[in-house]
């Protein structure tokens, strides 16, 4: 629960009861009337406001009957969002993150997670609107390694959605890589409103992330063994990291470090990380991997965190989905089984 104060000067901290207006000239007594008025009409609206109310309101939605659920496409401050209700609901509301999409992010990259099928070909959010969750996804408004318009943009659909849409159960987070990392800052930061979170292969040390990247494109051996392709990818990285954070992170430490999940471990809501045994991006067995879970348990939080390996599995192919959808059931029986 938020709480509101409101601090009248110095002349009109008695208690109402006790406030002797009729002593004061009577203009100062309008004013008195007019000051306790407004002050008491704040206090009204804060009380009743909802805890989570969205600051803004969306635009174009459009709203279409599915088989099986409702879906809503529109945009919320700028940014592309869908929203998914199953016919049959439990009340329970999961809100995706995608990945870094260098090249392919377009104004509709809320539909990106659709992309990640499990082992019978149904995209992630699909299989989760059969299990009866609502599901919602922003685009972030950009592109590029978009950390901070990610966390703002999922976060103000979170709250837009729980404002709108009648949610009355958990509120849960899942993030693919980029969104991964996204996903544990905003549960992380906002324990009230997330009932746990979900990260799948995300990375977890964006300054140990940045420096790997710097130095392989550096080296002068293996550098030019990496198919250009693949060195297009690391240098897109580079500029699209160092454009997030205003510069290298010698440039610009603090900034690295206040949008880096290891530096905020400090987790109070169940988290799973899953991931592949054999992902090309973040590895398993990894340091970069294993950052978050050293840094949770130095915050003294090592009760909230739990790793997943599949094995086999990558960055996002089916046997990595099926591992997710199986243990996010555990967050939702948070805390039964931990």
């Amino acid at each position: 629960m938020w709480s509101y104060f409101f601090r009248l000067p110095p002349i009109y901290s008695l208690p109402l009861t006790e406030m002797k207006v009729s002593a004061l000239p009577m203009e100062v007594n309008e004013v008195n009337r007019r000051i306790i008025g407004v002050a008491v009409t704040l206090i009204l609206i804060a009380a009743l406001s909802p805890p989570f109310a969205s600051m803004v309101q969306a635009k174009k939605v459009a709203k279409t009957d599915m088989d099986g659920y409702t879906e809503y496409i529109g945009t919320l401050d700028g940014a592309n969002f869908v929203v998914r209700i199953p016919d049959e609901w439990n009340g329970m509301l999961v809100v995706g993150c995608h990945k870094w999409m260098p090249f392919d992010w377009n104004p509709d990259a809320q539909l990106a997670m659709d992309n990640l099928v499990n082992g019978e070909g149904i995209g992630l959010p699909f299989a989760l609107l059969e299990q009866g969750f609502a599901y919602a996804a922003s685009s972030y408004g950009e592109g590029g390694f978009a950390v901070k318009m990610g966390m703002i943009r999922t976060h103000q659909l979170a709250e837009y959605v729980i404002d709108n849409f009648g949610v009355t159960g958990k509120v849960f987070i899942i993030g693919h890589s980029m969104g991964g990392l996204i996903g544990l800052l905003l549960g992380e930061k906002y324990p009230e409103l997330y009932g746990g979170v979900l990260d799948i292969c995300g990375m977890k040390n964006v300054t140990q992330a940045y420096l790997s990247v710097v130095s392989v494109i550096n080296d002068p051996i293996i550098w030019p063994k990496i198919p250009p392709e693949r060195q297009k990818e690391f240098l897109q990285m580079k500029a699209d990291i160092e454009a997030e954070y205003g510069g290298t992170y010698y440039d610009k430490p603090k900034a690295y470090e206040k949008r880096n999940p290891v530096s905020n471990a400090e987790i109070s809501i169940p988290i799973i990380s899953v991931h592949g045994a054999q992902d090309p991006n973040m590895p398993a067995a990894g340091k970069h991997a294993l950052s978050y879970g050293i840094a949770v348990d130095a915050a003294g939080c090592s009760e909230y965190y739990r790793v997943y390996i599949a094995n086999p599995g990558k960055h996002d192919d089916p046997p990595v989905i099926d591992a997710a959808i199986l243990h996010f059931k555990e967050l939702v029986d948070y805390p039964v089984g931990w």
